[in-house]
């Protein structure tokens, strides 16, 4: 594994903005300390590109300034440009510390759940967009020309530009070495090591063969002296003296640092992951995030860039049988060798062989564009956030783009969430089993019974649109069913008052009343006990002005141009909910739930629920419109049970109704005597209920007070 940190470290190091050397050093003190303090077995720690590439961006940003201010910056003490090597350092060395501290706190405060938000999709995109900008960073090396640099928003496209503007000054002995290297490394990973790694164990170190040859190519050749190709330069020798970071630049590279330990964080965290899920065993996720902290906190002050776990060397490390973290400390120790003897050796090293080998291992990283038509098939929507993370990367910023992408990718969580899916389900006949009707003819409809399902959560967000459905869905809105039933009753009572009145009138007029026959009937001959005769006169007369009323009633409601709705009340009388992906609900989805019953109710309409969460239960009862043994009442374990429980109501209610009323029907032909312990009469204003036997109604009409006295009864 050192062999793949060696290359890795020094050409990290300079793409992180600082020198190769502090590359081997983020080789060696990360690793030694993630030894002592993680649980994972696989995970290599150290240099990794695209937290080099950010690590990057605030070196680039700050040092600018020192171009743009006549070549100093007073505010740092940097006046020349060997301070100003050290200014680059001191960078890096404060955005290590402070990401450092950030991951861990997230690791004292059990906070890594964060980390989660960061979904596969997000960084895909990220990581394949920051790929373009360390190959647009990687031009100066490859071919030997200066370009200026750029900053801030749109900064790939600038370069681009500078790029054209320079191309006619490249080195030809950088760019022949450049693309000998390329297709050297190139060829050995994708031809040649996956045969020898067929029948050995370890695939050959192609990346530090090349730097060898490379190296004693530059030295014996003077490739620096007599082709301008540029080299490494000095190297110090030995472990670096701990400094402290730059108090100023803390307001300067907060931001950076925070972005960079989130995203050091994701990486190491799914690296950590995969290779628990592979061999088995079990990680603390806690002590991954304490682990990484610790280890970017005490490298910080030993000259170190931002660490990470990487994904070519622990693949590397886990295809040659990597078991533990004590590969990772022989490693450290072989690193230290080179640091302590072996650095002096590396001075003539050529910039464009680093290059070469960023460019290459940013290979696997690019290619993840061809993700897009599998992301697409499965779902759109990590489809959109891979490309919308990817464009604002590469087209806007590197930080900016990874904001943006997760912002993006919430805005989808919620979204989703908003517009959950729903359907009416049918049942397959003779079975069990309830499915989507509009996907399966073989689907049917229960008379009187609709079933529907919701799926996610029910709150503030896609309340109204749920209830906006299941209006549609059912054909009526109660809330105006009942605004209508209300306005209806009152010009009903309105109308029978002023009928009342007519006929008083009329009485007085004339003295006394007919009969149906036209005979007259005097109060007098009126008798106080039942009978079917008297029974069934009062009935014809009752009906006669119920009937009256009615006309009447409809005439005023047709000259009023209300927008009736379809009255299918009747033949709808349950409605069943599967809300078993209802996840959670809040207060606003409770009182929404409550509205419902309530209205739909008012209708004689019940609903029932089936597969209720004991958590939405509890959320339920707390509003306390329904309390826990209703809800109980109205709550199934399955769809089928609900189905059975309605299916026998209705046909109780159906036989039950048959009989009453032919049994009344019988005793008023036969001109029975109805007893008055058979009979009961119930009034509610102008409302006449008369019920036969059991609690069924079977008739109900409108009373005038001259035709019975209910106190007799």
């Amino acid at each position: 594994m050192s062999i793949v940190h060696v290359p890795q470290g020094m050409a990290y190091g300079l793409l992180a903005g600082a020198k190769p050397i502090n590359g081997l050093y983020t080789s060696f003190f990360p690793s030694l300390v993630y030894f002592f303090f993680s649980t994972s077995r696989h995970v290599s720690v150290g240099t990794f590109a695209v937290v080099a590439l950010l690590t990057s961006d605030p070196v680039d940003r700050l040092v600018s300034k020192f171009d743009a201010n006549n070549r100093s910056l007073e505010k740092y003490q940097v006046f020349n440009e060997t301070q100003l090597d050290d200014f680059r350092v001191k960078i890096v060395v404060t955005v290590c510390i402070l990401g450092g501290i950030f991951q861990f706190l997230l690791g004292i405060l059990r906070l890594g759940m964060l980390v989660v938000y960061m979904s596969a999709p997000l960084l895909g995109g990220f990581t394949c967009a920051s790929a373009v900008h360390v190959f647009a960073s990687q031009l100066n090396g490859l071919f030997g020309i200066r370009l200026n640099r750029a900053t801030g928003p749109g900064r790939i496209f600038f370069i681009i530009i500078n790029f054209v503007k320079v191309v006619s000054k490249t080195n030809l002995t950088t760019l022949l070495m450049s693309c000998i290297c390329i297709i050297t490394i190139w060829i050995f990973r994708h031809f040649i090591n996956p045969r020898v790694t067929a029948k050995i164990r370890f695939a050959i170190p192609i990346e530090l063969i090349v730097l060898a040859v490379c190296t004693i190519i530059s030295e014996f050749c003077s490739l620096n002296e007599k082709y301008g190709v540029a080299i490494v330069g000095k190297i110090p020798v030995g472990l670096p003296s701990p400094i402290v970071p730059e108090v100023k630049l803390i307001p300067e590279v907060l931001m950076d640092s925070v972005i960079i330990s989130f995203v050091a964080l994701a990486t190491t965290i799914s690296l950590v992951k995969l290779y628990a899920t592979k061999e088995g065993y079990d990680v603390g996720y806690t002590q991954e995030l304490n682990a990484l902290g610790m280890a970017n906190i005490i490298s910080g002050f030993f000259r170190c860039q931002p660490a990470s776990g990487a994904l070519a060397r622990s693949s590397v490390a886990y295809g040659v049988g990597m078991c533990s973290q004590v590969a990772c400390l022989i490693s450290c120790s072989i690193i230290l060798l080179v640091v302590t003897f072996v650095g002096q050796f590396l001075q003539s090293v050529p910039m464009c062989t680093l290059s070469s080998i960023i460019v290459v291992s940013l290979e696997t990283i690019i290619l993840q564009i061809l993700d897009l038509p599998k992301l697409y098939r499965v779902s759109v929507y990590d489809m959109l956030i891979w490309l919308v993370t990817f464009l604002a990367t590469t087209c806007i910023d590197v930080p900016i783009g990874l904001v943006t992408g997760l912002g993006f990718s919430l805005l989808t969580v919620l979204y989703r969430t908003q517009s959950s899916y729903y359907y009416e389900l049918g049942q397959i006949p003779g079975t069990n089993i309830y499915v989507d009707v509009k996907k399966y003819d073989e689907a049917i409809k229960l008379p009187h019974i609709i079933i529907l399902k919701y799926g996610g959560p029910l709150y503030y967000a896609n309340a109204e649109s749920f209830q906006n459905w299941l209006n549609k869905t059912t054909q009526m809105d109660p809330h105006k069913l009942i605004k209508q039933h209300q306005r209806r009753e009152k010009q009903q009572k309105e109308q029978l008052q002023k009928k009342k009145g007519e006929e008083e009138h009329k009485q007085q007029s004339n003295g006394e009343g007919d009969d149906d026959d036209g005979n007259e009937v005097h109060p007098s001959n009126r008798k106080n006990s039942f009978t079917c005769g008297n029974l069934c006169a009062w009935m014809k007369c009752i009906k006669k002005k119920k009937t009256t009323a009615d006309s009447q009633f409809n005439a005023l409601t047709i000259n009023n141009n209300d927008d009736v709705q379809p009255n299918i009340t009747e033949q709808l009388k349950f409605i069943i909910l599967d809300i078993s992906s209802w996840t959670y609900s809040d207060v606003v989805g409770m009182r929404t739930v409550t509205d419902i019953v309530k209205c739909y109710g008012e209708l004689g309409i019940r609903i029932l629920f089936t597969a209720c969460d004991p958590q939405i239960k509890s959320v339920l009862a707390s509003g306390g419109s329904l309390t826990s043994s209703q809800i109980d009442h109205m709550s199934f374990i399955s769809i089928h049970d609900a189905v059975i429980y309605c299916q026998s109501s209705l046909s109780s209610n159906d036989l039950c109704k048959n009989t009453s009323s032919s049994n009344m029907n019988n005793a008023l032909k036969n001109e029975y005597i109805v007893k008055e312990d058979r009979l009961k009469l119930s009034r509610s204003k102008e409302l006449l209920t008369v019920t036969y036997c059991d609690p069924v109604v079977i008739e109900d009409t409108y009373l005038e007070d001259a035709l019975i006295k209910t106190t007799k009864l």
